[in-house]
């Protein structure tokens, strides 16, 4: 959002917006919708525990391109990596999986935790994933590899709600149940093995809000229950922000 759109806002009109497309497959909720970066797909992430992919660039409803099956509980959160080729998911049966969405088949499964995924995230090259979890853990893949390269969480352990790459893919956000948002410093090359090639090493460390590898703690919103959605607002270079949903039925907006 740029200044004058955040200024422009104002209380909701009488008027009713209707649906341009409905798309109909999944036959219990949908927890994650994500758009391809052409926004000629759409894909949907469900509690039936397939994901869709569905073609919206015709203007027209219709059948599911494809329908992607392999995990064995709730798909809770879904991305495409930004050349539209491929497509992660998280689910309740704790892994993160890959998909071939020419085919629809998983091309990976990443053990990746010990609670449910609830949030998942291509970096700005595709060639790492962030992964959150109700365990309180945020995890970096290497996408190639299916390698864990970073694995991070704050004080206390809290359950983390959301994950989000920044922009330019230095930092992740993450939304955790103990009404925070934190911006960790992901940033640091890797080598074959896992070891750090920079001057700091963030490989499978304990990391704590002191401790100078959290960049930045964003209290003021409420978040204990749900998986509270977060992401950047970056139209504007000159003025960036945090956006975040809230418990109390606000949206909360952070510099």
């Amino acid at each position: 959002l740029t200044n004058a759109q955040l200024e422009s806002i104002s209380a909701p009109s009488s008027t009713l917006l209707q649906p341009k497309l409905t798309l109909v497959g999944h036959y219990r909720g949908i927890n994650d919708v994500a758009f391809s970066p052409t926004a000629a797909y759409l894909a949907t992430a469900s509690d039936d525990k397939t994901l869709r992919l569905w073609d919206v660039s015709r203007g027209s409803s219709g059948d599911a391109l494809v329908e992607f099956r392999g995990h064995s509980n709730f798909v809770f959160s879904c991305k495409f990596n930004p050349q539209s080729n491929l497509l992660v998911s998280g689910s309740f049966d704790e892994t993160v999986k890959l998909w071939d969405i020419r085919c629809g088949e998983c091309v990976s499964t990443l053990p990746a935790h010990s609670d449910p995924v609830t949030g998942v995230d291509f970096n700005r090259d595709g060639t790492c994933i962030v992964s959150g979890s109700q365990d309180g853990l945020i995890r970096v893949w290497d996408t190639a590899t299916g390698e864990c390269l970073k694995t991070v969480y704050a004080e206390g352990n809290p359950p983390v709600g959301c994950v989000r790459f920044s922009p330019n893919g230095k930092y992740v956000l993450a939304g955790t149940l103990d009404s925070k948002l934190r911006l960790w410093n992901v940033a640091g090359r890797y080598g074959k093995t896992g070891e750090s090639t920079s001057a700091f090493n963030y490989l499978n460390t304990r990391v704590t809000p002191t401790g100078g590898k959290c960049s930045k703690t964003y209290a003021g919103h409420e978040n204990r229950r749900f998986c509270a959605f977060a992401t950047f607002s970056s139209v504007n270079p000159l003025r960036q922000y945090v956006v975040s949903g809230s418990e109390d039925g606000k949206v909360y907006l952070y510099d």
